[in-house]
């Protein structure tokens, strides 16, 4: 498991987070204002991509629909979280939310 922090533009969000998610199976999800609130910090905590083999969102292809910074949607890596989830955590264009999201677990 591993941790990545990012800091970039507000209206940047979505599109590295989606870069990023799509990289990895994310554990967590925060983000933060910078210090200054001029910028966004993003802290995703994940684990290296596995097969999505039993992946609730992608239906077992490893591919979901994204809802691009420009509206369209796209096919695009699955990042493993719900659309819901993305929106609360502020990871989709026009999202006012920010929410931590956590991946629920077994135990």
């Amino acid at each position: 498991m591993f941790e990545i922090r990012i800091i970039c533009d507000h209206p940047e969000v979505p599109r590295v987070a989606q870069a990023v998610l799509g990289a990895v199976d994310a554990v967590s999800v925060r983000s933060y204002p910078t210090r200054d609130r001029a910028r966004t910090r993003l802290y995703i905590t994940a684990e290296p991509r596995a097969s999505h083999a039993d992946c609730p969102e992608c239906d077992l292809d490893g591919m979901t629909l994204w809802l691009t910074p420009q509206g369209r949607e796209e096919w695009r890596p699955c990042t493993g979280i719900g659309y819901e989830d993305l929106l609360a955590a502020g990871l989709t264009p026009g999202a006012r939310r920010r929410e931590p999201w956590q991946r629920p677990t077994d135990h």
